[in-house]
């Protein structure tokens, strides 16, 4: 008997676009048992909430003010929370007076704006506009900002960090689609020498101290060998992916993930279009009720330049909407579409901040498809209204 069993009406594939909505459930993230229900109505749009934080919030990272904005000792901005990772906004505009070095966290630093020099103890690496780089814990850092408007988004977990590529290594080159290759790695100066006197900032369980060296940690190393500890990748490394039919799963998209499947850093490029018509092919993703946390973010997006620096938290508690619409094909001659947004789904449970709070966009439910899902197309479907309080 088929691990799969179709149970009442099944009017078309899951992949496809009809006259209800297709609501994917799944365990264990993308990787457990799932089930693809067609409901009349979306149980992503209730029209009362308890608590306004069980449904998806969102808001624009560009007009947040970290403190790290105007002084050159201040912090970046956490805006989600919990045990075990965070999510925070850096708009570092000038070097630290320090090195610093997180004791029990790892960081993915995805940059969205802004050049700079990041020094680490094996040596320095430049980074810029979607650039992503790997710091794992207590090894020490300090951001030199170089030029242009930065915008930060920093990632901390407590799991360390995997290249996804020992995922899709059971398929050998069928997974091949993200070049690994294209990692830069730091290397050190051994003409350098020892540099000034360093303070470095500690942070261990969550509180700050310091220590002071004669000389500067991130500048003395002459040189190193094993395995690619810190690094960097671009976005442009990772090409979209789809099918004939339609969607693919965020997860496909995986490029760094938690060694124990704990969180999924995922970059989406725009997918190929669609060849299947309707009501078997679709473009666009279905309703999801997932057991992750998934955060959000637009790097970028030509067809609605207003919601760069968006991000958004689509909880497990209520289903996200989805957006479908029929396939089309692109006009000729192919060319390079600026749409891509990050997706970091977690295992554990994210609560927003105060910050997060104070700076929720108004109407959520629509401002979930004018920010990110339909802002370029223009679409909110009827059925969304105003969140009133339950």
């Amino acid at each position: 008997m088929s691990s799969n069993n179709r149970k009442g009406r099944i009017p078309y594939p899951g992949t496809g676009i009809g006259e209800y909505v297709d609501e994917a459930f799944t365990v264990q993230g993308f990787f457990g048992p799932w089930a693809n229900v067609f409901r009349h109505r979306n149980l992503a749009h209730p029209v009362a909430a308890s608590d306004e934080t069980l449904v998806y919030q969102g808001l624009d990272a560009a007009a947040l003010a970290p403190t790290d904005a105007a002084a050159a000792d201040g912090e970046p901005l956490q805006i989600l929370a919990g045990k075990q990772s965070a999510v925070a906004i850096s708009r570092r505009s000038a070097p630290a007076p320090f090195a610093e070095k997180l004791v029990d966290r790892h960081q993915i630093r995805f940059y969205h704006r802004g050049e700079f020099l990041l020094e680490t103890e094996l040596g320095p690496l430049p980074v810029g506009p979607g650039d992503f780089a790997v710091i794992p814990a207590n090894l020490i850092y300090r951001e030199r900002p170089l030029r242009g408007d930065p915008l930060v988004v920093v990632f901390e977990v407590e799991q360390p960090v995997v290249l996804a590529e020992k995922l899709w290594d059971s398929v050998g080159f069928a997974g091949g689609f993200v070049d690994y290759s294209e990692m830069e790695l730091p290397e050190p100066d051994p003409e350098a020498g020892p540099g000034e006197p360093t303070r470095v900032r500690i942070r261990d369980e969550g509180q700050w101290h310091s220590m002071d060296y004669d000389f500067d940690p991130c500048a003395d190393v002459v040189g190193w060998l094993g395995d690619p500890v810190v690094y960097k990748l671009n976005v442009d490394a990772v090409p979209g992916i789809g099918t004939t039919s339609g969607f693919l799963t965020p997860p496909a998209n995986a490029v760094l993930y938690g060694e124990g499947r704990e969180f999924f850093f995922n970059v989406l490029g725009p997918r190929p279009f669609p060849t299947t018509p309707p009501p078997r092919g679709s473009y666009g993703a279905p309703s999801h009720q997932n057991d992750y946390d998934e955060v959000w973010f637009n790097h970028a997006s030509e067809f609605a330049p207003q919601t760069d620096a968006h991000l958004w938290l689509l909880p497990r508690t209520i289903p996200h909407p989805g957006l479908k619409r029929p396939p089309e094909y692109p006009e000729n001659p192919v060319r390079q579409i600026e749409e891509l947004k990050l997706n970091f789904d977690t295992k554990e449970r994210l609560r927003w901040t105060d910050a997060g709070r104070a700076a929720f966009m108004a109407d959520p439910q629509t401002a979930l498809y004018t920010s990110f899902y339909g802002a370029h197309i223009g679409v909110v479907p009827e059925s969304v209204r105003a969140l009133k309080k339950a």
